[in-house]
């Protein structure tokens, strides 16, 4: 799997498994030498892309260098400043879509805007249980099974096991004691954001709707925890998990092209985000 390792402060991932690099916490400062520092990996390791994650006001620094915009979420960093999520291709064949048409089709609805809904019966709802470390085993084995490929190792129990520890919460819904669905919230408690990821739900519990659940839920816990932003990074082809944001009253954000290793390929990926503040005001009134 991919590396993650620490450049000039900041937090990167890189390797074959996504090719790519991915700058997943910019640290302040050194901008540019950190930009020098990643296109020399790049060439180095003749990664397709640069992807990163970074605060508006970074922005500038890496425009000069040929970075383009993907998707921006206004507020991400603590409810004040927008983040952006930039990339830099670096062979002509990872930059090119590979389905236009069917990018065009998922910006269109995305972009249709949030419907809000709920799709369960509040009477219905199963129970929802924090996963520990001992659960690590049996989760990855249902993300090996669920998934062919993925970006981060979630098909490794030590991988979770650092995760849990490192404070990564993962929600369960079992059925006959077995894990049928599975999510995680990966909290950025210095910026007061969070991303909801690493759904799966084996295929015979597909359509129950658990997905949502957990979202539901997971939403919920952040907004208790005083974070202001959730966002999610969606498989662009995953028409039912892009519905499962956008009914819950999520905002589309952008597409980023080739960017991630999973289920067997390399795809493109949809942006979504909701602000929690409101969220906070209804329970506030309740």
């Amino acid at each position: 799997m991919d590396t993650i390792q620490t450049i000039r402060g900041s937090m990167i991932q890189h390797g074959p498994h996504n090719d790519r690099i991915y700058l997943m916490r910019l640290a302040p400062g050194n901008d540019r030498s950190l930009i020098h520092e990643l296109e020399r990996l790049a060439r180095q390791n003749r990664y397709g892309k640069i992807f990163a994650k970074i605060p508006a006001d970074a922005w500038p620094t890496f425009e000069e260098s040929d970075f383009q915009i993907e998707a921006v979420i206004p507020g991400l960093f603590n409810g004040k400043i927008d983040g952006f999520f930039i990339a830099k291709y670096c062979h002509a064949a990872r930059q090119r879509d590979l389905d236009p048409a069917n990018s065009d089709r998922t910006r269109q609805w995305a972009q249709a805007g949030s419907k809000n809904l709920k799709s369960y019966d509040n009477r219905e709802f199963p129970e929802i249980t924090s996963c520990a470390l001992s659960d690590a085993p049996e989760m990855s084995a249902f993300y090996k099974e669920v998934f062919r490929t993925y970006p981060f190792p979630i098909d490794d129990p030590t991988y979770l096991q650092q995760m849990i520890n490192q404070g990564v919460p993962y929600y369960a819904i079992r059925n006959a004691g077995r894990i049928a669905a599975l999510a995680a919230t990966e909290i950025d408690w210095d910026h007061e954001n969070a991303e909801m990821t690493d759904f799966a739900t084996l295929p015979n519990w597909r359509g129950h709707g658990y997905a949502g659940l957990l979202l539901d839920h997971m939403e919920h816990q952040a907004t208790k925890s005083g974070l202001k932003t959730v966002y999610t990074i969606a498989r662009a082809a995953s028409r039912g998990m892009n519905h499962v944001f956008q009914n819950r009253g999520y905002t589309y954000s952008g597409l980023l092209k080739n960017n991630s290793q999973i289920c067997g390929a390399i795809q493109s990926m949809t942006i979504w985000y909701k602000h929690l503040s409101a969220l906070t005001e209804d329970h506030g009134r309740e």
